[in-house]
């Protein structure tokens, strides 16, 4: 004979899917904390992260696919917004976030010389474009610098201040200069790596240009060292 009890008991299980065993109990399993964190990189993304921005770019010219150029009447500045998030993710290709580091007038002469370095060096790692980049931006900086600074001096005449503001202008110009100098040799020597020779004797000459000959060791005799 079934009890009250029993009823209550029996209608609770199976509102909660059956009977709970043990076995139940130990079915969830717990996450350590490298799945936790393997989990939130899958599964959630920064507004500002290139993956996001390029999978909503897509989705947005699928949409674009059968709709006219004149039905198209997204607002202007959200248009701008997607157009500008899209490009600064290929800021290496384009090197548009580097025009941004200066002013309106030598925008198009930064991009050209950082691309012309990139031609020269055939930069093709991220390494090498940062280098190119870096050059590029040097240069820039070197040409505003100037500019001014043969502004103060053809004004004819000095004050304190306008001292002051020369020798600041000529540290910048400095500065410059060594940035330049230092990234473009650190570009050469990346693109054109030297060659490290160890030469174990009691006396040894080496001149550029030299020829190294192993006549008297018999491990080493017949191989000629030619250093570059």
């Amino acid at each position: 004979m079934t009890t009250e009890k029993q009823i209550q008991t029996n209608s609770e299980n199976a509102k909660s899917g059956g009977v709970k065993t043990e076995e139940n109990k130990t079915a969830v399993k717990k996450l350590t904390e490298i799945e936790v964190r393997d989990l939130v990189k899958k599964r959630f993304k920064a507004e500002c992260d290139p993956e996001l921005i390029f999978k909503t770019a897509r989705e947005k010219f699928e949409s674009l696919k059968d709709i006219k150029r004149e039905e198209f009447k997204e607002p202007k500045e959200e248009l701008q917004k997607f157009v500008y998030n899209s490009l600064m993710p290929l800021g290496l290709e384009t090197h548009y976030p580097l025009a941004e580091t200066v002013k309106d007038s030598y925008r198009p002469l930064v991009i050209e010389v950082a691309r012309q370095i990139e031609k020269e060096y055939d930069c093709r790692t991220p390494s090498e474009k940062i280098l190119a980049e870096t050059i590029a931006g040097a240069h820039i900086r070197i040409i505003n610098y100037s500019r001014k600074l043969n502004a103060l001096t053809d004004e004819g005449y000095l004050t304190a201040e306008r001292n002051g503001y020369g020798n600041m202008l000529s540290k910048e110009i400095d500065r410059a200069q060594r940035h330049l100098i230092s990234a473009l040799v650190i570009l050469k020597e990346v693109k054109n790596p030297t060659i490290e020779l160890n030469v174990k004797a009691k006396t040894a000459f080496v001149a550029q240009n030299q020829q190294i000959n192993a006549v008297n060791n018999p491990i080493l005799q017949n191989e000629n060292i030619n250093p570059k």
